[in-house]
């Protein structure tokens, strides 16, 4: 049912968020959508830059009576379970159904007399940064388990618990803001990220049946980043990488890596055939994966109209366009949303939507991209545009044709984002969404210009000193307008 030719945004509620919301503004955090019992479905949101160590879940109705619904939460404090550090800039992958009832098995089942359901999810986080400054990069991998109980006398419970796994093998470089995409229900494949030392482009993979690292080989690597995205494009049968951006921060170095790349992924279908062979991807030519471009970067001069041509050009590192790959012609501030930790989501076989992302300055447009084409896309956009960031979390709701969007951070404020909107994939159904309280009169953002785009530059912070009055008065606005949950 999800369509990028008409999407509309529905800002929730500012007041429901300062008053009620448990998951104030932060950055960094993470977010997953889990399988629930009897037609209900959670999202979790966790982490993050903030002193929060809690799990949110929120609760909402399976299917397209979603809207029609009201959504709860609830704020879980972990219990039986390890102390997770404080950590942002982490994965958190949801893992198959079956795996997660095979991991559970009995466990936790005589906490109470009288159980008569169990639903367990699980999702799996790896790395992050433990410190602050984009410093104490991990390599640990944690799975976060949610348990929902119903008993005999019609009472409920529900709990989370975290619990770090002890994997086999080389274990991969630490890093944050990575990517992370499990593939075939059984390999999470590990790119990029960033360490201390600067941004990488490393793959691992590691066999989430066996929690055993898998040893990787591939040929034609981008150059490192961070903040990228990821896709398993099952129909081709490849991994299809977008943007990202290079330095050892989010702000003050590196510059935004605005292509796209597939990584082919020869033997996969093979290894996932035969779990004897999954020791190694390198083991002979056959396994070896490989990367090329797709497009070139989208900021480059000739990259200024409106359309998406075709063509056949050379880039100087050797990568061809051209025959069935489009060339890519994005505006400036369009390119913004392949820039460092923008939001990316599949929400078809052939269709990804990328959305915020940029750093500075943070945009708040929206780009689709089509895997059979390998073509941009530019869908027609209603309702309030939320405010620009980056570096939040967006979920997409597969079967309600629905994203929800929370949190970032703000380069204009410098501040993170105290802001949550709801992304309808199919208005046309013309919907009455009551899931949360909506504001009705919010005003709309304004978009990112070219110009704000193209003079945008990773460094220090401005000074206020150096700045006209008229500067100040709008940069005074838009703090104040943070304050108040914008």
């Amino acid at each position: 049912m999800s369509s990028l030719a008409f999407v509309k945004w529905l800002p929730v509620s500012r007041d429901m968020q300062q008053r009620q919301f448990p998951v104030k503004a932060r950055e960094g955090h993470n977010s997953c959508v889990l399988n629930g019992p009897d037609g209900f479905k959670s999202l979790v949101i966790t982490g993050g830059f903030s002193d929060d160590q809690g799990v949110t879940v929120i609760t909402l109705q399976k299917g397209l009576e979603a809207h029609n619904s009201n959504w709860g939460w609830t704020r879980l404090t972990p219990r039986f379970s390890d102390e997770p550090t404080f950590v942002y800039g982490a994965s958190l992958t949801l893992l198959p159904p079956a795996l997660s009832e095979e991991m559970e098995k009995d466990r936790f089942m005589r906490l109470r007399p009288g159980v008569m359901k169990k639903n367990v999810a699980k999702a799996v986080r790896f790395g992050g940064f433990e410190g602050g400054g984009y410093s104490g990069e991990t390599n640990e991998v944690w799975v976060l388990t949610i348990v929902d109980y119903d008993y005999e006398d019609d009472s409920l419970d529900q709990f989370a618990v975290w619990e770090k796994m002890e994997t086999q093998g080389t274990r991969p470089k630490a890093r944050a803001y990575h990517s992370a995409t499990l593939i075939h229900d059984r390999y999470l494949v590990i790119i990029g990220g960033m360490t201390q030392l600067g941004s990488c482009i490393e793959e691992s993979i590691l066999d989430i049946q066996t929690w055993k690292w898998i040893d990787l080989s591939c040929e034609g690597e981008p150059r490192g980043r961070h903040g990228h995205s990821v896709v398993w494009d099952k129909r081709r049968d490849r991994l299809v990488m977008f943007g990202g951006g290079s330095g050892t921060d989010l702000l003050r170095t590196g510059t935004d890596c605005n292509e796209v790349w597939e990584l082919k992924m020869k033997g996969i279908n093979a290894m996932h055939r035969s779990p004897a062979r999954s020791q190694s991807c390198s083991d002979n030519d056959d396994t070896m994966w490989e990367w090329s471009k797709i497009h070139n970067n989208t900021l480059s001069p000739r990259n200024n109209s409106d359309s998406v041509n075709s063509g056949d050009d050379i880039d100087s590192d050797g990568s061809r366009e051209g025959n069935n790959h489009a060339d890519s012609s994005l505006s400036p501030s369009e390119s913004l949303c392949l820039g460092r930790c923008h939001n990316a989501m599949k929400i078809s076989p052939d269709a990804v939507l990328l959305m915020f992302g940029g750093g500075r300055p943070s945009t708040n447009g929206m780009l689709g991209y089509d895997l059979a084409n390998d073509a941009f896309l530019r869908p027609n956009v209603k309702g309030p545009l939320p405010v620009p960031r980056f570096t939040g979390v967006a979920s997409f709701l597969e079967t309600e044709g629905y994203i929800l969007v929370h949190g970032g951070f703000n380069d204009a404020t410098g501040g993170a984002v105290l802001d949550m909107n709801v992304l309808d994939l199919a208005p046309s159904l013309r919907r009455h969404f009551t899931g949360f309280p909506l504001d009705e009169d919010r005003q709309s953002q304004e978009s990112v210009s070219d110009e704000a785009a193209r003079n945008g530059q990773y460094g220090a912070n401005p000074n206020p000193r150096q700045m006209s009055a008229l500067q100040r008065l709008l940069l005074a606005q838009l703090y104040e307008a943070q304050m108040n949950g914008l």
